[in-house]
């Protein structure tokens, strides 16, 4: 049975997409499922917000994706423990340098497809994998995208970005459908902060 795997995505900066990502995987783990974040953003949050010292991060998911993915690729170079059930593939800011013209990734005859096949080579291992995306739509997108089986967009719940979240959704949809793989896409509310008018 296929690892069923979240794209935590929208080329939207701060909604929430690393917090989503975070809790989402922590609530699969502490329901006992085997689960890995990937954080595929070059900002690098999902190490912070669990604790992780950028400064011991010797492998990056950068460092996974560009490696060959066979049975003598150790994942746990690449990987570290958060939680028994709960496992992190950590990014770096030279993330961003792999997808830039001329990076490792760009080169590649498979650039679009490394994510898939890395996660494909660990799926033994996890039951759960949620992919933290950047804040845009490029290589490091289009690689979450084909790697995973769903795809959720947070969204805050204020009234100018509920107003875009339609428009967000079909910019999502339509790189889906340019991959051409059958990929569940859903909103999820995220920020909410309560009117100050509202009564108590």
């Amino acid at each position: 049975m296929p690892v069923r795997t979240f794209a935590i995505v929208n080329q939207k900066g701060g909604c929430g997409k690393t917090t989503t990502s975070i809790n989402v995987a922590a609530v699969y783990a502490r329901r006992g499922f085997r689960t890995l974040l990937v954080d595929m953003d070059p900002q690098a949050h999902c190490a912070a917000g669990l604790g992780v010292p950028e400064e011991q991060i010797e492998l990056s998911i950068g460092d996974a994706l560009t490696a060959t993915h066979d049975c003598t690729m150790e994942k746990d170079k690449y990987l570290w423990e958060i939680t028994p059930n709960l496992h992190l593939a950590p990014s770096t800011m030279m993330l961003s340098a792999l997808e830039a013209p001329g990076g490792a990734l760009q080169n590649m005859s498979d650039k679009d497809r490394r994510l898939e096949s890395l996660l494909q080579s660990w799926d033994k291992a996890f039951d759960r994998c949620v992919i933290d995306c950047p804040p845009n739509i490029g290589l490091l997108t289009y690689n979450s995208l084909r790697a995973s089986t769903e795809a959720l967009i947070p969204v805050e719940t204020g009234f100018f970005s509920l107003r875009g979240a339609r428009r967000q959704r079909k910019t999502i949809e339509a790189l889906i459908a340019r991959i051409g793989k059958p990929i569940d896409c859903r909103i999820i509310p995220s920020i909410h902060r309560p009117s100050p008018l509202a009564r108590t």
